[in-house]
Formats: C-alpha cells, sequence, structure tokens
C-alpha cells in the first residue's frame, strides 16, 4: 500500500492508502495541484464525473472542495473495492460504479456533468472512443470543463466545440483542460 495526500478542501492533509500495483498510476502531487488550481473557482456544486477512477484520487479531491457529487466509475473489481472502502471513510456512498468507462458511458442517462476527469490507462487507446461516447450519449453540460492526463504523445480526435484553456507537459506526462461549449 502506498499514501496519498488530499490536498486542498475540508479533507485537505487526509491521507487515502491506495495499492501500488495493478497498473494504478495515480495523479502525482505536483500536477494534481496543477489541475485543482486551474479549476478551484468552478468546483463548488460542480456535477463530476471521474472515469478510469483508479484510486479515486481526483474524484475525492472534488468532493473535499465541494462538488455537489460525483460519479466514479472503475472496471477493476479490487480496485473498487478499495475506492468504495475510502469513500465511506467520508461517509460518501452514492455514485460508485463497478464497470467499464466505456461500457457505463455508451448507454444513455439523464444527466449532465459540469466536470469530467478522464485519466485512463496510459498505452489503451481508450481517450478517443470516451470523448465521443461523451459527446454523443449527451453527458456534456452547457460549459464542461474536462480535464485529460495522457502520455506526451498521444493524439486526441477533439470535437469541433472543444476548446483548449490549459496545457501542461511533466515528464513523459501531458495534462490538458478543455472547455466544450455548447453549439
Amino acid at each position: 500500500m502506498k499514501k496519498i495526500n488530499i490536498i486542498g478542501g475540508k479533507w485537505k492533509n487526509y491521507k487515502l492508502y491506495v495499492y501500488n500495483n495493478y497498473n494504478l498510476r495515480p495523479t502525482i502531487h505536483i500536477i494534481k495541484k496543477i489541475l485543482f488550481n486551474w479549476i478551484n473557482p468552478i468546483l463548488k456544486n460542480s456535477k463530476c464525473l471521474d472515469c478510469f477512477a483508479g484510486s479515486g484520487s481526483l474524484g475525492i479531491e472534488a468532493l473535499s472542495r465541494y462538488s455537489k457529487f460525483v460519479f466514479f466509475i472503475e472496471n477493476n473489481l479490487k480496485l473498487f473495492k478499495k475506492l468504495k472502502k475510502n469513500l465511506m471513510l467520508f461517509k460518501y456512498n452514492k455514485y460508485i460504479i463497478n464497470i467499464s468507462a466505456i461500457k457505463w458511458l455508451q448507454k444513455k442517462r439523464n444527466i449532465r456533468f459540469d466536470i469530467i476527469f478522464l485519466d485512463p490507462p496510459f498505452y489503451k487507446n481508450l481517450l478517443n472512443k470516451t470523448i465521443s461516447l461523451l459527446e454523443k450519449n449527451k453527458y456534456l453540460s452547457k460549459k464542461t470543463i474536462i480535464y485529460i492526463e495522457s502520455e506526451k504523445n498521444y493524439i486526441i480526435k477533439l470535437p469541433k466545440n472543444w476548446y483548449i484553456k490549459k496545457i501542461k507537459v511533466i515528464g513523459n506526462i501531458l495534462i490538458r483542460l478543455y472547455l466544450r461549449l455548447n453549439n
């Protein structure tokens, strides 16, 4: 097990215990700090989706900073159980779903998200399909913010109504923040 700190909000400095295997790659501290500095002004009361949740680090950070709710989607059963256990420490027991993000997004649901975290396993080519399903099945609100973490050279096929707001390379990781506007 290794520890991940929550870096802001009501649970600041709380430590999450996560597995250090299963190809789990929690967002590193410096990237999390950059991301939440970018989105902190819009987090309060936002509806968030944490696809490929893994440790849940991004979604839990959003909850700590007063987002309205977070849907956590995690496919790996062992990671899902650990995520659920970590969330119970904060008395958060809803919207924790054990299914592949692609499969979950394939079904239309009557929900729109304000902030979406996309941090899939690297080298699996999951981002373009995920982005396509988010658009096709109308999971995006009028002004959704989408955070994407990928390997440095990953090429994304962007919808025409997605605009880059921030971009940064840290080592071999590329982080991007997009604003999606309704046409």
